[in-house]
């Protein structure tokens, strides 16, 4: 009897040896499949968006620089003041302009109407000189319309010397001093001596990538970010759309410089209302210069089939060999539309792919095409049914680890990296 015990006291410490060994060597109580989480599709509004940055501007902004080179003697403004249509901002020196106009009507007017007025004489005198002298008079007829045209520049001139406002607006940019002397714009380009600008009207001008551009439109709406203003979004609608990249004009950029085309968009007065105080209506919420960026709406899908942009990949066409292990075309989402992805998909021997949850928990490959995305889900045009249930993540097991037939277990998203 006690050898009987003896033996069954040994087979259970063998068992037990066993079994802590099976267990460190994670064979005993291992979890089936591979940790992932999941979604099941359904049907969304999606908003594709264009999202670029850059600055604010008013809309219209007047540079003003004199016509006359001076020194200026006056300047009536400081940056920031109100200003009406034809307000004297600045005056320049009139000295030299005054001496020309004085010279002229001394010099030029009198002297020749003496000589006028002896060819005259002449004329009567000697019949046998006409030609001679009826040349004479022709000649300073010429003279006179000549001293004329003089005096008449002379007085403009005279004029150029006063710097008025173009237009009712505000100083937004003011760049001489007074006693300094200004180049005019007879011949060059004069000095830029200040900018007016209608604060009422605001833009913001960014620059939107040559991938891009192609998808916006005048009369977009946007959403504009104010550094600013922290968590507030204003609306605005795209007016601008330009033509030429920027710097076209320079053709000497490396070949892998980022071409960027400039969109205007202007933001809309109702949106901001409420920062102007109603007791000071000259002050202005925004400022030019200021850092902003336009979330542009391009394209707006309703009540479409969707998934998480994590749930599609791409394997090579009819396998599930992972041609790119490091990058995945979603994993460049932001590089480029989804429909450009899709293109490059058909006709690079790929195919974008989720994985389906199937009842004994194992995955199914399924091909899908897509069209537009949002920051979170991209439109599923055919290859699902609303109400299946897809993977989601972890990204590295989305994207290089899962195959069809892949066993899975699903957990909460705060699991997947959890030790066992």
């Amino acid at each position: 009897m006690n050898k009987k015990l003896l033996w069954i006291i040994i087979g259970l410490v063998v068992v037990i040896i066993v079994m802590v060994v099976l267990k460190k060597a994670g064979a005993l109580g291992k979890e089936e499949g591979i940790k992932v989480s999941s979604e099941k599709t359904s049907k969304k509004t999606i908003i594709e968006t264009v999202t670029a940055s850059g600055k604010i501007y008013p809309e219209i902004e007047v540079k003003v620089s004199p016509d006359i080179s001076g020194e200026i003697v006056e300047l009536n403004v400081q940056e920031g003041d109100s200003v009406r249509k034809g307000q004297v901002l600045s005056t320049l020196d009139q000295a030299q302009a005054t001496y020309n106009r004085q010279k002229k009507l001394v010099d030029d007017k009198v002297i020749s109407k003496a000589e006028f007025e002896q060819a005259e004489t002449a004329l009567h005198t000697a019949q046998a000189n006409y030609n001679a002298t009826l040349q004479s008079i022709r000649s300073n007829q010429a003279s006179v319309q000549s001293a004329k045209a003089n005096l008449t520049k002379a007085n403009k001139d005279l004029g150029r010397t006063t710097i008025v406002a173009p237009m009712n607006g505000v100083i937004s940019l003011l760049s001489v001093k007074k006693g300094e002397r200004v180049a005019g714009n007879s011949f060059n380009i004069g000095t830029e001596m200040m900018r007016v600008a209608d604060m009422s009207g605001m833009e913001i001008r960014v620059d939107v990538g040559e991938n891009d551009v192609p998808k916006v439109h005048l009369g977009d709406s946007a959403l504009v970010e104010v550094d600013a203003y922290n968590n507030r979004k204003f609306k605005g609608i795209v007016t601008q759309i330009a033509s030429s990249s920027k710097g076209a004009a320079t053709q000497l950029a490396a070949t892998n410089d980022v071409t960027n085309y400039e969109v205007r968009v202007r933001l809309l007065p109702d949106s901001y209302k409420d920062l102007i105080d109603p007791h000071k209506p000259k002050s202005f919420p925004f400022r030019p210069g200021m850092n902003a960026s336009a979330d542009i709406q391009t394209r707006r899908h309703e009540n479409v089939l969707s998934v998480p942009i994590n749930a599609v990949t791409t394997r090579e066409k009819g396998s599930d060999k992972v041609v790119n292990s490091e990058k995945s075309s979603f994993d460049k989402k932001n590089d480029a539309s989804s429909d450009d992805q899709s293109a490059k998909a058909s006709t690079s021997g790929l195919e974008e792919v989720v994985y389906v949850l199937q009842p004994d928990s194992k995955v199914k490959k399924v091909v899908v095409k897509t069209d537009i995305q949002d920051i979170n889900y991209i439109e599923i045009i055919n290859g699902l049914k609303e109400g299946e249930e897809v993977i989601t993540g972890p990204y590295s097991t989305v994207s290089k680890t899962l195959k069809d037939g892949t066993k899975v277990k699903v957990v909460p998203k705060e699991q997947l990296f959890e030790k066992k």
